[in-house]
């Protein structure tokens, strides 16, 4: 089926186009979107889990201080003080850290009493006061036999014992032990902190993972630490879960110490991502459902869709809206072309823009206008032409009576000189009479003449319009073809831009990436780096910022492709509606070129119809020589009998050519007017 509607065409080949732009783009940002939203996760949980990792680092760290600045203190003079002053000394230490439980020193055997084998103090945390004992001085415990002290004996730095379960506090605690050595650097004693892992629980506890996430804590075995299924601290390994999954992952990234992985649950697929403690060699996790991924995908896609759909639902009205509007001025010079066409030269456009369009019916206007005129001066001449014939056969018809006279007088000669005289006369007078029929003839033929070629001057001038209308029109196709070509300029610059925001987004990337290696150095520099750690990490909101309004940026510029590629086949089909209207006055310029030589026809049966008029005012004018001689010689009319009877007949062959001519200008009259009845004039 062909289509013929401007309207129809354009819907039909934007329409597919919009359809494929959108399901591509569709897919595109959900790809993208999905792409982003992982790598976002993947930057916040790591961020997050650096700032867990680092809160629990320094709760440790702080807790190691106490027991290391005990050591130093006590470093070089262990032996000056007496077991009252190391009670005080560990009070003291134990007010440094509210989170450490209790302090302790632990001499070598036999080292700070010759006579006593066991010497040491401990001071802990008993509700609301500090408690000091020297009960693990009895032999009985053995203290350089436990593991806190054999960890401690002749290292040089701090030390930490794996998680245990104290019964008497019913609570997980941890050693920091620490070695203390002399001026001559003998190690001499061991002095030790112990910390209630419940601080470090309720920070894996209050660390809020998205919206459906947890995190949690393994010792370097494995075992639980902290995490939302209190049942399984210390008395589960993770490599000893029923989910073989969770198991295998335990055994082959345990070893790495930090990454990323995932296992499948009851509840889906579950993302995980861990790091490692530097001082206790601890496990940081934190648990991610896939499912909540999905969400925010969905999410996006379904806004993203609606955004597409509102925007497709826009550009379609607008292309429905310029097509209405194309097709307006279109249907109005059609009609304009149609009416000139059947030669309606009644009919005008109303202009109402200042474009292509206006600009052509101000043309068209002009040539109806000036076309009008010529049809009503060609009518009103031929009117004239008519009437001068109808005189004309008229004087024919009365010059043929008289002639029928003059015959009944040259056979009455006989009958007397006076009627001889007096049919002369009247003979005379009738010459007199057709002589100003002739010459009104001659006249009207002249004026009608000058008419006709005015008109035809005018009809020239009309086809030149004409002429010039197609040429506007070619001008105006040429450019809308400019116009095509800056839009492509302009699509071509829209992707330029696209590949400078790429570039954008590549730096954002890499400055994201700095900024967590500069956290995570600041983090490792302790206290000193905490200053270094806000900057990277404000560094990092920047950085993601940027990335954010890039993307936002290449969003609006393949928006923008999209609507330019949409206007190139708007202005491509309104190059092909500008075309379709060239032929339409291209078909009225044939029109006129046929009007005017319909009127030099008519010039020329005028032209004809002068030469006849000047043949009978010259039989006019032998006729009256004739009558005069017959004057002359009235008084010898039985001698020129014959002569008058030789005139009588050649005026009557004269008479029958002027009735022959004026029949011949009646017929050229009737065809003028004939040809005029085509045309529509006011």
């Amino acid at each position: 089926m062909q289509l013929r509607s401007i309207k129809a065409k354009t819907l039909l080949l934007i329409m597919p186009l919009l359809l494929v732009i959108v399901i591509g783009v569709s897919s595109a940002v959900i790809f993208k979107s999905h792409s982003l939203l992982l790598n976002q996760t993947e930057n916040s949980m790591e961020e997050q889990l650096a700032n867990t990792r680092q809160s629990i680092q320094n709760r440790i760290t702080s807790h190691g201080r106490v027991p290391e600045t005990l050591a130093k203190s006590i470093q070089g003079h262990y032996s000056k003080l007496n077991l009252m002053d190391y009670d005080a000394t560990l009070k003291n230490s134990l007010e440094i850290n509210k989170d450490t439980f209790g302090v302790g020193i632990y001499f070598e055997p036999n080292l700070y009493k010759a006579d006593t084998k066991f010497v040491s103090s401990y001071a802990f945390r008993d509700q609301n006061q500090i408690t000091v004992t020297h009960d693990y001085s009895d032999p009985s415990y053995n203290y350089p036999a436990q593991a806190w002290y054999k960890i401690a004996a002749n290292q040089k730095d701090i030390q930490y014992t794996a998680p245990f379960y104290d019964e008497k506090t019913k609570s997980t605690m941890v050693t920091a032990s620490v070695p203390v050595y002399d001026d001559q650097e003998r190690f001499v004693a061991v002095a030790t902190g112990d910390i209630n892992l419940d601080t470090v629980q309720n920070i894996i506890s209050e660390t809020h993972v998205g919206d459906s996430g947890w995190a949690f804590m393994l010792d370097k075995d494995g075992t639980y630490l902290a995490g939302p299924e209190t049942d399984k601290i210390m008395k589960v390994k993770l490599q000893e879960e029923q989910n073989p999954v969770v198991s295998t992952l335990a055994k082959t990234n345990l070893q790495d110490g930090k990454g990323a992985a995932t296992y499948t649950s009851s509840e889906g697929l579950v993302h995980v991502y861990f790091t490692k403690l530097e001082q206790t060699d601890w496990i940081v996790a934190l648990a991610l459902p896939d499912q909540e991924l999905k969400e925010k995908v969905n999410s996006l896609m379904l806004q993203t869709l609606i955004f597409l759909i509102i925007g497709m639902v826009l550009i379609v009205v607008v292309i429905l809206l310029y097509t209405r509007n194309l097709t307006a001025h279109t249907n109005r010079v059609n009609s304009m072309a149609e009416h000139l066409a059947q030669g309606d030269f009644t009919y005008s456009i109303e202009v109402k823009t200042k474009d292509e369009f206006g600009k052509m019916a101000e043309n068209l206007n002009y040539t109806s206008g000036l076309l009008n005129k010529m049809m009503a001066k060609v009518t009103e001449h031929s009117l004239h032409v008519a009437s001068t014939a109808e005189e004309l056969t008229a004087s024919a018809d009365q010059t043929s009576i008289v002639a029928e006279d003059i015959a009944n007088t040259i056979q009455a000669v006989a009958a007397g000189a006076e009627t001889q005289l007096a049919g002369t006369q009247e003979s005379a007078r009738s010459l007199e009479e057709l002589a100003m029929g002739i010459q009104r003839i001659s006249e009207s033929s002249s004026v009608l003449h000058d008419a006709s070629q005015n008109t035809s001057q005018q009809a020239e001038q009309g086809n030149k319009i004409i002429q010039q209308a197609v040429h506007d029109m070619n001008e105006a196709n040429r450019s809308v073809s400019v116009t095509a070509s800056h839009m492509e300029q302009l699509r071509e610059r829209s992707i330029d831009i696209g590949n400078i925001i790429n570039v954008i987004s590549g730096i954002s990337t890499q400055t994201n990436l700095l900024s967590l290696n500069a956290g995570i150095e600041a983090a490792r520099a302790g206290e000193h780096g905490k200053g270094f750690a806000v900057v990277a990490a404000e560094i990092r909101k920047l950085s993601e910022q940027t990335k954010d309004s890039a993307g936002k940026v290449r969003e609006i510029i393949e928006e923008m492709q999209g609507e330019t590629q949409a206007a190139v086949q708007s202005v491509e089909i309104g190059t092909k509606a500008v075309n379709s209207s060239t032929v339409l006055v291209e078909h009225a310029g044939e029109a006129f070129n046929g009007i005017v030589l319909e009127i030099q026809q008519i010039v020329n049966q005028i032209q004809e119809v002068s030469a006849v008029s000047e043949q009978m005012s010259a039989g006019s004018q032998q006729i009256s020589a004739t009558m005069e001689q017959l004057a002359r010689i009235s008084g010898e009319a039985s001698d020129a009998t014959q002569n008058v009877a030789a005139a009588s007949e050649q005026q009557q062959a004269s008479m029958e050519e002027v009735s022959f001519s004026a029949k011949s200008l009646s017929s050229m009259v009737q065809e003028l007017q004939s040809l005029l009845e085509q045309f529509k004039i006011k």
